[in-house]
């Protein structure tokens, strides 16, 4: 359909801080007798366990995403469209935790939580600098579509050498001379992310 307007619609701002900010305030760090670590959940149950965990008291982070969503109505013989916002888990059935054993054995048993992906402490540095670099795609999503998808993305490996995710690395699957889309992949959970990036910000890899 051919949208001859478009307005927006979002959720209530103080619903789309709440949500987005799920783990606004953890700081990423290690804990003495504990390892943070992805859980898995049941399809749509990652703000319950989320809830589960925060109110022990451990920390825990549920990355969040903005997305947009055009809807072309017709009214009276016309033709418009609108945008509605959503604050959807950016990996979904995914949140990370870091959590005692015994917690660990008891949120095991409950019927959300499907699987806790195994964790040693040299994983458990690569995942935590994962983490912030999740929390910085998460922030870019406020200002821009970032396209999220199952699996990691293979290409031509470039850092990046300006802007927020400066010194990390990305995979470009077009021309790095060209203003185009790098993939940033997240390992521990087997998801990559797309955003928009300038060539001038990339270095090409070897």
């Amino acid at each position: 359909m051919h949208c001859n307007g478009s307005f927006s619609f979002a959720m209530p701002t103080d619903a789309r801080i709440l949500e987005f900010h799920m783990g606004e305030q953890v700081v990423f760090e290690k804990h003495e007798g504990m390892l943070w670590q992805p859980i898995y959940t049941l399809c749509r149950n990652e703000k319950k366990v989320f809830g589960l965990i925060e109110q022990e008291g451990w920390p825990v982070y549920l990355p969040m995403k903005r997305i947009t969503k055009v809807h072309p109505v017709i009214s009276k013989g016309r033709s418009y469209c609108y945008n509605r916002e959503f604050i959807l888990p950016m990996f979904p059935n995914y949140l990370f935790a870091c959590i005692p054993p015994d917690f660990k054995s008891e949120l095991k048993r409950k019927r959300e939580v499907i699987q806790m992906l195994p964790v040693d402490e040299a994983m458990e540095d690569e995942l935590l600098h994962e983490l912030a670099v999740v929390r910085k795609l998460e922030m870019a999503s406020l200002t821009e579509e970032i396209d999220v998808k199952s699996g990691l993305t293979k290409g031509t490996q470039v850092v990046f050498t300006e802007g927020p995710f400066q010194g990390e690395f990305g995979t470009i699957l077009d021309n790095p001379q060209e203003n185009g889309h790098v993939y940033i992949n997240v390992t521990s959970v087997e998801f990559s992310v797309k955003i928009q990036y300038p060539a001038a910000w990339c270095k090409v890899v070897g």
